[in-house]
C-alpha cells in the first residue's frame, strides 16, 4: 500500500530522504494553507526547538510532497519518534500545478508552552532543503529571517 508523505522539515532533504527511505518517489513541492511553521517541541538530543506546524488562518508552510511505501512509514515512525514525540496526521496539501492530495504529515504530539529555540545549524538545515527543492523564494526568505533572528541559539 502507497502513502502520500508531506515533509516541511528536515525529510524535504533529497540526500536524507534517499537515505532513509532508498524507494520513496518526489512528487514535488507542495503546500499546506492555513497552517505555519513553529518549533515547539525541544530535542532530547540537542536541547533546541524543532519543526512542528500549527494552525494559523492566512498562513502557508511549503515543503515537499512524497509517495511512499508501508515499509517506509515504519521507518519514519522510528525516526520522529511517532506517538510520543510526534503523530501522523491527514492534511489536504496542494501541489504546484494546483492538484490536491490527501496526505500525512507528522506534527508535535505534546506541544510546549511558547516557543522552544531552534539551533543556527537545525534552521540553516531546513534552508538549504528548502532550496534544493526549489521552495517558493518568499519561503526561502521567510526561513532565512527566522535564522537570521536572535531568538536562535
Amino acid at each position: 500500500m502507497a502513502f502520500y508523505y508531506f515533509a516541511y522539515g528536515s525529510n524535504m532533504a533529497p540526500n536524507l530522504m534517499a537515505r532513509l527511505c532508498p524507494e520513496h518517489r518526489f512528487l514535488g513541492v507542495a503546500r499546506l494553507d492555513g497552517y505555519r511553521i513553529a518549533f515547539t517541541r525541544r530535542s532530547l538530543r540537542t536541547g533546541t526547538g524543532v519543526a512542528d506546524i500549527v494552525a494559523e488562518p492566512g498562513s502557508t508552510v511549503w515543503g515537499v510532497l512524497y509517495k511512499i511505501g508501508e515499509e517506509d512509514v515504519a521507518i519514519l515512525d522510528r525516526k520522529e519518534g511517532h506517538g510520543w514525540a510526534y503523530v501522523r496526521e491527514p492534511f489536504t496539501v496542494r501541489l504546484e500545478s494546483g492538484a490536491e492530495q490527501q496526505a500525512v504529515a507528522y506534527t508535535v504530539r505534546t506541544k510546549e508552552w511558547s516557543p522552544v529555540r531552534p539551533s543556527r545549524a537545525y534552521l540553516g538545515s531546513l534552508v538549504s532543503a528548502a532550496r534544493e527543492r526549489v521552495l517558493p523564494a518568499s519561503y526561502i526568505r521567510h526561513l532565512e529571517a527566522m535564522a537570521d533572528r536572535k531568538s536562535v541559539v
